[in-house]
């Protein structure tokens, strides 16, 4: 064995091993973090998200007590999270109609 054959046998092992090292790393790159539809409720508060687009999602966080609906989004040139709408639900709200009475028995 001379030394152009360690040296082959060294950059071939070098080459195996660089070539797994980028498959691993480009199967564990880090995706985008989306929590498309994700519901969380407390006392009167109702938050869930929802998606804006491919790269945008909103926050939106329902208060029962007050009837309101406020919709959040992240403003990217600015950096902060911002208030998109607000949204009063009390005139949205069906008047339920009386229910029958139940039949004897």
């Amino acid at each position: 064995m001379n030394s152009k054959d360690m040296a082959i046998g060294v950059l071939s092992v070098t080459a195996v091993v660089l070539f797994s090292a980028l498959v691993i790393v480009q199967t564990l790159a880090p995706q985008s973090a989306m929590a498309f539809a994700q519901t969380s409720s407390s006392g009167d508060f109702l938050i869930t998200t929802s998606q804006l687009d491919d790269t945008a999602e909103l926050v939106v966080i329902v208060e029962a007590a007050a009837q309101r609906m406020n919709v959040y989004g992240f403003n990217v040139p600015v950096g902060q999270i911002e208030l998109i709408q607000q949204i009063d639900l009390a005139p949205l709200q069906r008047t339920a109609a009386p229910r029958p009475a139940a039949p004897r028995r």
